[in-house]
């Protein structure tokens, strides 16, 4: 009779954190990356991680592009980071075979020669989220194909915002929650159109189930970027606990 696996070997008990002294942060829309892993990215920059923040899509489909821009600026001095990169891809035109979009990303590699990448997962819950990982997915397969293995990324860390994943690494946020709040009472443009703020509070506090003594937590599942570039984009997301938000086409 095959043994059940125990909690522990499902969600992690210890609190960790994402590898890396150089990331590549990639947020579809103006706010992903705050409402995501904004206390981990306040943290890593007090750590002296290179971070190198990017807004991939114009978030016109829900508000107005330059002020989302404005406020992501606003944000992005909260948690100690930068003035993030704009892309201005079109808000809900992500797909996973824009070539212009894996360019974008492979360019971003080559010029920042990140650790880790961070992208949304293939099992979130809007179609840009997923578009952006299966394209970061599809950037490192070609990274890796033009033989630059040794520059390229060796950590790929998906997070979660709209959906949960089943996480390998769970990162405490307590330290920086007071910031990633002050960072996500910028985006007032989003906040008028649903209560991010109180979503993002409990998905944080329930990522805490596990962990003793934490009351926030930020989730990740981390996988070596060679791993994820020879999988199928239906098992990327079946590591993450579900076969389902990824297109069965094109793998």
């Amino acid at each position: 009779m095959r043994r059940l696996p125990q909690e522990d070997e499902l969600m992690p008990y210890r609190t960790d954190f994402p590898p890396g002294g150089r990331w590549l942060v990639l947020a579809p829309h103006p706010d992903d990356e705050v409402f995501g892993v904004g206390a981990t990215l306040a943290q890593a920059v007090a750590r002296g991680v290179e971070v190198r923040l990017v807004i991939v899509t114009d978030g016109a489909a829900q508000g107005d592009a330059p002020q989302r821009e404005d406020e992501a600026r606003n944000s992005a001095e909260a948690l100690g980071l930068g003035v993030p990169e704009f892309w201005r891809f079109a808000d809900r035109g992500l797909t996973p075979d824009d070539a212009p979009l894996r360019r974008a990303i492979v360019d971003a590699m080559r010029e920042s020669e990140p650790d880790t990448v961070m992208v949304t997962s293939p099992v979130d819950l809007h179609p840009d989220h997923r578009s952006l990982a299966l394209a970061t997915q599809r950037a490192l397969r070609r990274r890796l194909a033009l033989g630059l293995r040794r520059r390229a990324p060796s950590w790929l860390a998906a997070y979660e915002v709209t959906m949960p994943l089943r996480p390998n690494l769970l990162v405490a946020g307590d330290p920086a929650w007071d910031a990633k709040v002050r960072a996500a009472a910028c985006y007032v443009s989003q906040l008028a159109y649903r209560p991010y703020d109180r979503i993002m509070e409990a998905l944080s506090t329930y990522r805490s189930l596990t962990l003793d003594g934490v009351r926030h937590a930020e989730a990740f599942h981390v996988l070596p970027a060679s791993r994820v570039a020879r999988m199928t984009a239906s098992g990327w997301a079946q590591e993450m606990g579900s076969p389902f938000g990824v297109t069965p086409t094109s793998e």
